[in-house]
């Protein structure tokens, strides 16, 4: 089962895009900032990490680069309504999914990916 961190500090978007991973068979960890996010991904080392930019104590990006300069070398999908183009850099997250997205979009993303490393 594919272990899936979610990094997301508006609770509704975290319980909605948790509810419908878990129901897709995702095994899912919810932390409602960059700084918990980072101790969590660092500690239970998912296979991927779904996170929004514009957060408390640690950003998005703030959160990938630690990880990344850390040693962390899974997939991380960036979720923000900033549109790409417009964001100050790129410290290695795999794939972008603008806000407000749909569930099949982050579905479809998770899945790609998923059959990427080859888990079942």
């Amino acid at each position: 089962m594919l272990r899936v961190l979610l990094v997301e500090d508006e609770p509704d978007v975290a319980l909605v895009a948790a509810t419908v991973l878990e129901e897709a068979g995702y095994h899912v960890t919810v932390a409602s900032d960059g700084r918990d996010g980072l101790d969590i991904a660092l500690q239970e080392q998912p296979e991927l990490i779904v996170s929004d930019f514009m957060m408390p104590h640690l950003s998005g990006l703030e959160m990938i680069q630690a990880l990344r300069e850390a040693g962390y070398a899974r997939p991380v999908i960036l979720t923000t309504a900033i549109p790409e183009e417009h964001l100050p850099y790129r410290p290695g997250y795999d794939a972008y999914l603008a806000k407000p997205y749909g569930m099949r979009e982050l579905l479809a993303l998770v899945e790609g990916f998923r059959l990427q490393m080859g888990l079942g």
